[in-house]
């Protein structure tokens, strides 16, 4: 019974080729930081937060839920970084510890969608 209630709710979910364009996409979407510069510009925070903001919902759901946290986290701390311009609170301190988790959580995203595609 569990098993059917499993492979029921997977159902709902995207496939890794469906989401993953839609995750580059995002993720592609929030500025290096050469593109940021030194100071911040703030108008490209602006407009890179707005893009985040009208595209993040197309994420979810995930192709797994192993990696429905990691996605939240990494919007809320684009957004956070995005927001602050330059971030300066105690989630998110600088741009350099945005950068780190922002690429450790596309890590563990990676990890998760390479898995499930070699298993599908």
């Amino acid at each position: 019974m569990l098993a059917l209630l499993a492979a029921c709710s997977d159902d709902s979910r995207p496939s890794v080729a469906e989401w993953e364009p839609v995750w580059v996409s995002v993720v592609d979407a929030f500025p290096s930081a050469t593109e940021l510069g030194q100071p911040p510009d703030r108008d490209v925070c602006s407009q890179s937060l707005g893009e985040l903001r009208s595209t993040s919902g197309e994420l979810f759901p995930t192709p797994d839920l192993a990696i429905d946290d990691v996605v939240t986290d990494w919007i809320r701390i684009a957004e956070d970084t995005l927001f602050e311009c330059p971030p300066a609170n105690q989630g998110v301190p600088n741009l350099d510890f945005a950068y780190g988790e922002l690429a450790r959580l596309q890590a563990e995203v990676a990890v998760v969608l390479e898995i499930d595609a070699g298993s599908a």
